[in-house]
């Protein structure tokens, strides 16, 4: 009797442990999917992998915050003029977002074409240009939000992070863009 519960207590013990493992490596699997999806210009495939109406309100979020800040002093409140100019900017921004975050501008995004680019309509010959060498970094940054920075090699510039969110247990999704 006692074999038998020492040989289940090592099969629950495995099975804990190998549980634990899927659930860390999740993220990481789903971001190989994730490239793998772009690398092949898969645009449905890819769209599976993203919370577009989470990430759109992201950017609108970010650009908006860019908007009324100072580049040269942020620890004063924004002036009238340029909380005006960020109202209205903002009326323009939604549509905007909306038409320039898709699967296409997300793809390339993560081949590492700086976003500027990478929004605008590329043509769709195969073999236009040279990839952009890209150094890449991912990690946790809680358990329930994993980073993946992508920035040109060589740049001074910070990375572009794509934040991908936990869905449930194993699934994740991309759910933030922070811009440099």
């Amino acid at each position: 009797m006692s074999l038998k519960r020492f040989k289940l207590k090592h099969w629950l013990l495995a099975a804990l442990a190998l549980a634990g493992l899927a659930l860390y490596a999740s993220p990481y699997l789903a971001l190989m999917q994730i490239r793998e999806a772009a690398r092949e210009r898969d645009g449905a495939g890819l769209a599976a992998w993203v919370d577009f109406p989470s990430l759109r309100a992201s950017v609108k979020q970010g650009v908006h915050e860019r908007l009324l800040s100072s580049a040269s002093d942020r620890t004063q409140p924004p002036s009238p003029a340029r909380a005006m100019g960020a109202a209205v900017a903002g009326a323009l921004l939604g549509p905007m977002v909306e038409a320039l975050i898709t699967p296409a501008s997300l793809a390339r995004l993560v081949q590492g074409v700086p976003p500027a680019s990478a929004a605008l309509p590329q043509p769709s010959a195969e073999g236009s240009g040279a990839r952009p060498r890209v150094e890449t970094r991912m990690g946790y940054e809680h358990p329930q939000r994993f980073v993946f920075s992508i920035r040109q090699a060589g740049e001074d510039e910070d990375p572009v992070e794509l934040v991908l969110h936990r869905q449930g247990m194993f699934r994740w999704q991309i759910a933030e863009l922070r811009l440099p």
